[in-house]
């Protein structure tokens, strides 16, 4: 099988670790995932189960409980296509090779977002482990998070054909997506995958997943924005994983997203960036102050044309300001268009470094709100 990833940070509000609520039919919600933000995967070739795993032994929930719902984060379904909800038990845990099949439902996802699958009746679960999974396919996007490399969501295919849900050992392609063989894909995540179960109102006393380093989100759902309109920083913590993230050459102090090039244009564009004199720049936009730092001028090359029209997908770029007054209010400026226009982008700032979605490039320089 093949596959593609699409690097999409965006501000999807989720909660840390293992999230635990009253919800309106279960007592206990389910979660792997931490951060904010998310990759986007989609599948190629043939259709592919795609599961995460949650113990019920570390959370000190009792057996037998009940599965009432679960959901997947949904960038974009296939029209026309049915897609089957499976719930696993695993009396052993470790590899779910041999995971029974607990329950399916076959539904239809017909637009992004939140999807909920509703089991009636619910699933009885009496083993330590859950498995609860989609059976995907071709073209079908779903969003993870990027927590790092994680054996916590699987995936599982028959080349050009398809496999028996009721027996996951015959898929030909079966594992973690870790990186290791057979599936040879890491996530560099979690799959966002949650179950809602009826525990009869037990409190689950542990935690499934350490919390990882925080990532990187510079698209934020809510910009801050102060009561003259202006654009502010927001602060993201002092700890980031910064290590997908490369200086320019020729502009040391501006950071590009690997990843971003690698995965989600595939390294079918190049990015170059100089220094440029504040003569041949615009004015300042109003009600900000632009930096005493340097100015950059970001080109790209490749299958696409940006300058005067966004990109399909942004870029993420990351300024190591020289301290002071930039770098606790600043926030990141890209002027483009024709002719070019300052506009100020929802920048977050991670210890030492302010970090922003460039969608269309041009020049980009920090600036301080008045």
């Amino acid at each position: 099988m093949q596959y593609l990833k699409k690097i999409f940070l965006i501000g999807l509000l989720m909660l840390l670790a293992v999230m635990f609520g009253t919800a309106q039919a279960g007592d206990v919600i389910l979660s792997n995932n931490s951060g904010s933000a998310s990759t986007v995967w989609y599948i190629t070739g043939e259709k592919s189960l795609v599961m995460n795993g949650f113990d019920l032994q570390s959370l000190g929930i009792q057996r037998p409980v009940q599965v009432e719902k679960i959901t997947l984060a949904v960038q974009s379904p296939v029209s026309g296509q049915l897609v089957d909800a499976v719930v696993y038990q695993d009396a052993n845990g470790g590899s779910p090779i041999d995971a029974t099949l607990a329950g399916s439902q076959q539904v239809s996802i017909t637009e992004a977002g939140v999807f909920t699958v509703t089991f009636s009746p619910p699933i009885q679960i009496t083993q330590p482990v859950i498995w609860a999974g989609f059976y995907l396919p071709v073209d079908f996007e779903f969003l993870a998070d990027r927590s790092g490399t994680s054996v916590l969501t699987y995936w599982a295919w028959q080349p050009n054909s398809t496999f028996n849900l009721s027996n996951l050992s015959s898929a030909a392609v079966f594992g973690p997506a870790d990186g290791s063989a057979p599936v040879n894909i890491n996530m560099n995540g979690i799959a966002r995958i949650t179950v809602e179960l009826n525990t009869g109102g037990q409190t689950p006393t542990g935690a499934a997943t350490p919390t990882p380093v925080q990532q990187v989100v510079t698209n934020p759902e809510e910009p801050l924005i102060d009561s003259q309109g202006r654009i502010l920083q927001i602060f993201g913590g002092n700890t980031a994983d910064l290590s997908s993230f490369s200086p320019y050459t020729l502009c040391q102090t501006l950071y590009w997203d690997r990843a971003d090039v690698n995965y989600t244009y595939r390294d079918s564009v190049e990015l170059g960036c100089k220094l440029v004199d504040d003569r041949f720049i615009p004015a300042n936009p109003e009600g900000y102050a632009r930096s005493t730092g340097v100015i950059y001028d970001v080109t790209l090359f490749g299958r696409v044309s940006p300058g005067t029209n966004p990109i399909p997908y942004p870029i993420t770029h990351c300024v190591a300001p020289q301290g002071g007054v930039a770098l606790e209010r600043g926030v990141i400026g890209l002027a483009w268009g024709a002719p070019r226009e300052w506009e100020i982008l929802p920048t977050v700032r991670y210890g030492n470094f302010l970090c922003a979605e460039l969608y269309t490039f041009g020049n980009v320089a920090v600036f301080i709100p008045n």
